[in-house]
């Protein structure tokens, strides 16, 4: 008996289209600046430039700064300069600076 109303009731639905995340070709503001500094050295003076001038932070912020562009979160931000802001206050307390 359940097979002659199997037929009539059933829908027909197209099969999913597999998503594919794509990403935008625009970079939010200050990401090329942010991923220019990321391949210095820890040591280099170009940090502190950085923090002072594009992050708009104290130099004395530059340990924490590097750990959170360390941490790579600014990526996919829509904000990077912000995300790298946030993550540098929470690492100076942790690094208790």
């Amino acid at each position: 008996m359940a097979k002659r109303f199997r037929g009539q009731h059933q829908q027909i639905t197209p099969p999913p289209k597999p998503y594919v995340p794509t990403r935008s070709a625009h970079k939010p503001p200050f990401y090329n600046e942010i991923e220019a500094v990321s391949r210095l050295p820890y040591d280099s003076p170009e940090w502190a430039v950085f923090v002072r001038d594009v992050v708009q932070m104290p130099e004395t912020m530059t340990p924490a700064v590097q750990e959170a562009i360390r941490q790579q979160r600014w990526k996919i931000a829509p904000n990077p300069l912000a995300s790298i802001r946030t993550a540098a206050h929470q690492e100076a307390r942790k690094m208790g600076l």
